[in-house]
């Protein structure tokens, strides 16, 4: 990793130094035994891997300069838009299935040379679409392959340290998002819980269905069991029983001595039975019986 990002930041600073840019004048072709770079890559597309399945023995980056793109790559759909770049690893099967009359694709395919840049390379499909800055260095990178391919003297190693450079970068940018999109989710995770923990607290009647609350949040019920179940080590019914019984408790002991058939309506249930069955599972006692034993302990407390 060390090797790694000393060739990045070789890369990355004649990268950022570079102040040429590619543009329609400037594109141009490029193929031999190391890699193959097409800028103007559509001649290619039409001709070869339209609407046929292509496996390349090589591996690819596909940057969408202009334009839009349907592909598939190993049978997985792929809408792609101007600013995407879409990483390959070799022998995946392409198919393109359409693009736009616009459409600018610059294509590089390349090979590893050992196993650190195998790695470098991955076993899974990268797809990105790149920001304003992201944007800018991607079309350096490609400017700096097009000059060295223009050299009198072309060198295999540099033009292997700029590939290899680029993919760090790509695979940083990948990074990045992953990181983002996981905390994200942490995010959103910790808020469904802190929104479905308040309204079972606050709520002066318990809603008895795992579909209410999920309704109620917006989410799916799954979902909901899912986050509740790891954010708190509870699953959502143990929620709604202990809020529930804790409803039950408080009717009984209150000095009104509500009858079973209103707490069954206070607290959602359709019958007095059902309380007297919920009860008795969760406590070991009937109402009856727990509202007599707390009569009995406020009475001697009361002596």
């Amino acid at each position: 990793m060390a090797d790694r990002l000393k060739l990045s930041n070789k890369w990355d600073k004649r990268v950022m130094k570079s102040g040429t840019v590619l543009n329609e004048d400037s594109f141009g072709n490029f193929s031999d035994d190391t890699h193959k770079l097409l800028l103007n890559a559509r001649p290619y597309l039409e001709k070869v891997v339209l609407g046929l399945p292509n496996r390349s023995s090589e591996n690819r980056i596909i940057y969408i300069h202009k334009g839009t793109a349907r592909v598939k790559i190993n049978f997985i759909p792929y809408e792609l838009k101007e600013d995407d770049i879409l990483l390959i690893p070799a022998n995946y099967i392409m198919l393109i299935e359409d693009y736009s009359t616009d459409v600018e694709p610059w294509l590089l395919d390349f090979n590893y040379r050992n196993s650190e840049e195998k790695e470098m390379v991955g076993i899974e499909t990268v797809c990105l679409h790149l920001d304003g800055s992201e944007k800018k260095i991607v079309n350096y990178y490609y400017t700096l392959m097009h000059q060295i391919n223009l050299a009198a003297q072309r060198s295999y190693d540099e033009q292997m340290h700029l590939i290899m450079s680029f993919l760090y970068f790509i695979h940083q940018m990948n990074e990045t998002r992953e990181k983002r999109n996981t905390w994200e989710k942490v995010s959103r995770a910790k808020q469904i819980k802190s929104e479905f923990v308040n309204m079972v607290v606050t709520q002066d009647v318990p809603q008895l269905s795992i579909a209410e609350y999920a309704k109620a949040l917006n989410v799916s019920e799954n979902y909901l069991s899912i986050i509740i179940k790891n954010e708190t080590h509870q699953t959502v019914k143990k929620w709604i029983e202990q809020k529930t019984e804790t409803m039950i408790k408080l009717l009984l002991t209150e000095p009104k001595n509500h009858t079973l058939g209103e707490i069954a309506e206070i607290v959602g249930y359709s019958s007095p039975p059902q309380v007297v069955r919920f009860f008795k599972r969760r406590t070991g006692m009937t109402p009856y019986e727990y509202r007599k034993l707390k009569m009995a302990e406020k009475s001697r407390i009361g002596k």
